[in-house]
């Protein structure tokens, strides 16, 4: 059966969409912050902080001690990373019912292709996504709309009303609104739900199966 599909263009975010980071995430921010400042930082503040570039967590900090921090972060990263990062559940099969509708699928995220390599690697991911923008692709970053307009560009597309992108934070969907693209929030997230509702996502997903659904404009 031939479908009208919806979208020529579905994009990811990474941490806490495709790859259950977020505990480890905020793990390596605690242990970071208490080497470099004794203090345990409210989770709140730390998943407030997760979607933006690592730089910007520390942005509070004098340029001295924001570089201790960044620097303290890798390397409790680098420990952490292979050991303590999960996937989440239906992951590759809703990657695999798009693929299946011969839908671009890329990942757009604030995380260092370096690292983010590792964990798409490590679970076999590759093969789903035809670009990936990294935080080293954009000079701006989400919310920022610049780095889906950089994915738009490397997959010839120019209406972003072509474009589905799916996040679980709110800086994902505000990257996806000042960009023009329709917002996916997902119900796994780790966020306040009540926070990702305040900015209107276009579709909330129980699966990612349920984007096949929605590019095919069926029933969910």
């Amino acid at each position: 059966m031939r479908y009208r599909l919806r979208y020529d263009a579905v994009f990811y975010d990474f941490d806490g969409t495709l790859a259950d980071t977020v505990p480890m995430i905020v793990k390596t921010f605690q242990a970071a912050f208490q080497e470099i400042t004794g203090e345990k930082k409210d989770e709140a503040f730390l998943l407030s902080t997760i979607g933006l570039p690592l730089w910007d967590a520390f942005s509070a900090y004098d340029s001295d001690t924001q570089k201790a921090l960044f620097d303290a972060y890798q390397k409790y990263n680098a420990r952490f990373l292979v050991t303590e990062v999960a996937e989440f559940p239906g992951i590759r099969e809703g990657l695999e019912s798009v693929r299946k509708l011969s839908v671009l699928q890329g990942i757009v995220t604030s995380k260092r292709q370096e690292t983010a390599d590792i964990t798409i690697k490590q679970f076999g991911l590759e093969k789903f996504f035809d670009i990936c923008v990294y935080r080293d692709d954009t000079k701006v970053h989400k919310p920022n709309p610049e780095p889906i307009f950089r994915a738009m560009e490397m997959a010839q597309i120019t209406d972003a009303s072509r474009v589905l992108y799916v996040g679980d934070s709110v800086h994902d969907l505000r990257c996806a609104n000042r960009a023009g693209a329709d917002s996916a929030a997902v119900l796994w997230t780790y966020m306040p739900k009540e926070e990702l509702q305040a900015e209107k996502p276009t579709y909330w997903l129980k699966t990612l199966g349920d984007i096949s659904c929605i590019l095919t404009d069926s029933e969910l």
